[in-house]
Order: structure tokens, then sequence, then C-alpha cells
């Protein structure tokens, strides 16, 4: 993989996390979800993944089309680290 490309696929990575991480705190907002005994606060699974969907997608809009299929193939990855 070329510098260039691992420098635009780091920066759809952190666009992807940012985007994620400000649904999520929009939804924990908007439900009024409170902590759980452990301090965490999590969505539903159906909803966190609909977050998840409109984190990714939003990174394909940011980012030209000729970078698409490697953002698909580093999909998984950054789903494990989320």
């Amino acid at each position: 993989m070329a510098h260039d490309e691992q420098v635009v696929l780091g920066m759809a990575r952190a666009v992807f996390m940012n985007r994620l991480h400000l649904l999520r705190l929009t939804e924990i907002v908007r439900l009024q979800i409170r902590p759980k005994d452990d301090g965490i606060m999590s969505l539903p699974p159906e909803l966190d993944h609909q977050m998840v969907e409109q984190a990714f997608n939003f990174v394909l809009t940011c980012f030209p089309t000729e970078y698409h299929a490697q953002i698909h193939q580093a999909r998984r990855a950054w789903l494990e680290l989320h």
C-alpha cells in the first residue's frame, strides 16, 4: 500500500470514529440513557448498528470514489476497534 493511500485510509478511519462517536452521543442524550452500574452508557444493539452504518456511509460521501474499495476493505478492522 502506497504511503498516500495509508494517509487517506488513516484520515477516513478518523472521520469514521469521530462521526460514530458524535452519533452515539447524540442518541444517548436524545434517549436519556443513564450509565449502568459499570458506568457505561450503551445504545441498544440495533440502534448502535444503525449508527455504525450511518458513520460508514458518511465516510464514503466524504472521500473520493477511487478510495471506496480500500475503505470497504478497512471497514472490518475499524469495527473491531470501535
